[in-house]
C-alpha cells in the first residue's frame, strides 16, 4: 500500500511544468520513510486522466490522498476526491493550495468527499498529519489544518511560516519523469512585497519574503540536471526583487559550469529591471532566455487601480533593457478589468502592439479574473459587482462595459487571425499582435481593413459568417 498519493488535478491537460508544490510536499514525507507517489493529471486528456487515476488508486491503495488546487482546477480536484471515496471510503482526502486556504470553511461545508484542508504552506502540516494518521493517532490537533467535527467546521490555529527555507528538503523532483515536461521548475523565494489588487499572494504570505541560499539552489539545479533537465524555470512570486541576490545566484551558476549550458527562465517585474538595468545583462550572461512579466494595462488610470506602481513608459523602458541584452521579455496584459472602458482597452492594445514592435513577446488575458482572496474580489463583493458560477469567477463592469459583448469580439478577432494568417511563416510569433490589431478596430465598431480585403477576394462560408457576426455586434 502507498502511504500518501499526491495528485495534481486536470485543468486543460496542457501543463508544461511539473507541479512543484507537490514534489515539495513529497520531500519531507520521504525523509520520514513514508511511501509517496505523485500523479500529475494535467498532462493527460480527460479520458486518460480518469483512467490513470482509477488505475493508480486500485494499484497503490493509498491511505492518504492529497490534492492541490487553484481556483480554476477546483472542480477537477473535487472530482478526484469523489473518485478516491468511491474506491475506498476510509482513504483520507486532503486539499491544499491558495484556493483551499482562502475558502477552507466553505469548501468543507459543501464537499462531502473532502475530509481535511491544509491551509498555507503544507510541508510541515501535511507531514505531521500523515505521521499521525499512519500511526492510527488523532490528526485533529495540527496547526494549519481545518476539518469537520460534530457537524461543525473546525479551524486549528495557523501554522507559523518556516523562517529558514533551507531547513526544508529539496523537492523530490525524481518522482516525476523529466521527459513529460517542456521544462523543470525551482522556487528560490516565497512571497512578494507588492500590492497588486488581482493577486492572492498576500492572503497567504502577508508581504513577507523569504529567500533560499544560493548553495541550496545550486544543489537543486544539480539534481535537475542529473535528471536530464535542459531548461529550468524559476517560479518565484517575484524573482527579480533583489539585484544582490540575482548576482549571487548567477555567480553560483557560473562557478558550477551551468552558465549557457542550461536555459533558464524566470517570472519577475518589469520595474525591477527599470531600477536595475544591469540585471537584464546579469541574467542573460549566464543563460537566462526569457523573463515573464505582467504589464497588465496601457492605461495609467488602470495601472493605478491595480496598484502596479508602474507607468506605461516604464514598461517600454524595461522591455528595451531586456531586448538589448538578449533576454526575451514575455509581457502579459489584462485587456478588460472592472474599471476598464473602451478607451483604456484601446490604450492597452496600443501599448501591447508597441511592446511587440520593440521586441517583446506578447501574451494576454481577455478579462481579469477576480479570484477569491484578492483585494479586487473583496471590492467587487462589497459593491455588488462580483459574480460566480461554479468555479468561474467574473464581474459586472463599473463602467457599463458588456462582458459578453467584449468576449465575442475577442472570439471574432481570433477567428479572423486564424482564417487570414494561419499560413503565414511567422503566424505563431505574431498571432497575439494580429488578434489585438483586429480587436482594436472592432472596439471602434469598424470592420478591419485586412478582413475587408480578404472578404473581397474570398467569399467563403467562414468569412460570410464572421461578417454577419460583426454586423450583429456593431448594431
Amino acid at each position: 500500500m502507498m502511504d500518501v498519493l499526491l495528485v495534481n488535478p486536470r485543468f486543460n491537460g496542457k501543463s508544461e511544468i511539473p507541479p512543484l508544490g507537490l514534489v515539495s510536499l513529497a520531500a519531507p514525507l520521504l525523509e520520514r520513510d513514508m511511501k509517496v507517489s505523485v500523479l500529475d493529471l494535467d498532462i493527460l486528456s480527460e479520458k486518460e486522466a480518469d483512467v490513470s487515476l482509477k488505475r493508480v488508486l486500485e494499484e497503490e491503495r493509498p491511505s492518504i490522498v492529497g490534492v492541490t488546487s487553484l481556483s480554476d482546477s477546483f472542480e477537477s480536484a473535487m472530482a478526484v476526491c469523489k473518485a478516491v471515496k468511491c474506491q475506498n471510503t476510509d482513504t483520507l482526502t486532503v486539499l491544499g493550495g491558495i484556493h483551499a486556504t482562502v475558502l477552507s470553511g466553505a469548501i468543507l461545508d459543501d464537499q462531502e468527499n473532502l475530509d481535511m484542508v491544509v491551509r498555507g504552506e503544507g510541508e510541515n502540516s501535511l507531514c505531521e498529519l500523515a505521521g499521525r494518521v499512519l500511526k492510527g493517532l488523532d490528526p485533529r490537533g495540527i496547526d494549519g489544518v481545518s476539518f469537520r467535527e460534530g457537524g461543525k467546521i473546525v479551524h486549528n490555529r495557523d501554522r507559523d511560516f518556516e523562517k529558514d527555507l533551507d531547513i526544508l528538503p529539496i523537492p523530490a523532483h525524481h518522482l516525476l519523469e523529466n521527459r513529460l515536461y517542456w521544462t523543470r521548475s525551482i522556487s528560490s523565494s516565497r512571497g512578494c512585497v507588492h500590492n497588486c489588487t488581482f493577486c492572492s499572494i498576500q492572503s497567504q504570505y502577508h508581504h513577507r519574503v523569504r529567500m533560499r541560499s544560493t548553495g541550496s539552489l545550486i544543489k537543486e539545479i544539480k539534481q535537475l540536471v542529473n535528471l536530464g533537465a535542459k531548461r529550468i524555470m524559476f517560479t518565484d512570486d517575484n524573482f527579480t526583487f533583489s539585484l544582490k541576490r540575482i548576482r549571487e545566484l548567477c555567480k553560483g551558476i557560473t562557478d558550477e559550469g551551468f552558465a549557457n549550458t542550461i536555459e533558464f527562465y524566470a517570472e519577475g517585474r518589469i520595474d525591477d529591471i527599470c531600477r536595475n538595468p544591469i540585471m537584464a545583462q546579469t541574467l542573460s550572461n549566464v543563460g537566462f532566455r526569457a523573463l515573464y512579466v505582467g504589464a497588465e494595462s496601457g492605461s495609467s488610470k488602470i495601472l493605478s487601480y491595480y496598484r502596479k506602481d508602474i507607468e506605461p513608459d516604464d514598461i517600454l523602458q524595461g522591455i528595451s533593457f531586456c531586448v538589448e541584452q538578449n533576454l526575451a521579455p514575455v509581457v502579459n496584459f489584462i485587456l478588460m478589468g472592472p474599471r476598464d472602458t473602451t478607451d483604456t482597452i484601446l490604450e492597452t492594445i496600443s501599448l501591447a502592439k508597441h511592446a511587440f514592435e520593440k521586441g517583446a513577446e506578447i501574451a494576454y488575458a481577455e478579462t481579469l479574473i477576480p479570484y477569491p482572496g484578492t483585494p479586487v474580489q473583496e471590492e467587487l463583493v462589497k459593491d455588488g459587482k462580483y459574480r460566480e458560477k461554479g468555479s468561474i469567477f467574473y464581474f459586472e463592469s463599473y463602467e457599463g462595459m458588456k462582458l459578453d459583448w467584449f468576449l465575442q469580439l475577442c472570439d471574432v478577432a481570433r477567428e479572423i487571425t486564424e482564417m487570414i494568417h494561419s499560413g503565414d511563416k511567422h503566424h505563431e510569433t505574431k498571432k497575439a499582435y494580429y488578434e489585438l490589431s483586429y480587436l482594436g478596430e472592432m472596439l471602434k465598431k469598424r470592420v478591419p481593413v485586412t478582413f475587408k480585403e480578404y472578404r473581397a477576394r474570398c467569399a467563403g462560408e467562414m468569412a460570410c459568417g464572421i461578417e454577419r457576426r460583426m454586423g450583429l455586434l456593431f448594431s
